[in-house]
C-alpha cells in the first residue's frame, strides 16, 4: 500500500515535500547514530584476540603514561 504523502506525484516545493523531506533527513541521522552506537558496543565486547583478527586497532597501541603517586599533591603545592 502506497502513502499519498510518499508518492512522486508531491509538488517540489510546499509545506508537505519540505516537512517529508526534514522527517526523513531527522529519521535518516537517528539510524545513523543507532548504528554508530550498535557497532561501538559489538567492538566493546570483543576480546583483545578477536579484535587483532579483524585488523582492529590493537588496545596496546593507545599511549600510555606512568605518574608516581604523590605527583600531583606536589604540582598543585608549586603554584
Amino acid at each position: 500500500m502506497a502513502y499519498p504523502a510518499f508518492s512522486r506525484s508531491l509538488p517540489a516545493s510546499g509545506f508537505t515535500a519540505r516537512f517529508i523531506e526534514a522527517a526523513a533527513t531527522r529519521i535518516a541521522a537517528i539510524e545513523g547514530k543507532y548504528r554508530l552506537v550498535r557497532t561501538r558496543r559489538a567492538l566493546e565486547a570483543l576480546g583483545p584476540d578477536m579484535l587483532k583478527d579483524i585488523g582492529y586497532p590493537a588496545v596496546e597501541a593507545k599511549p600510555s603514561m606512568e605518574i608516581e603517586a604523590g605527583l600531583m599533591t606536589k604540582l598543585t603545592s608549586m603554584r
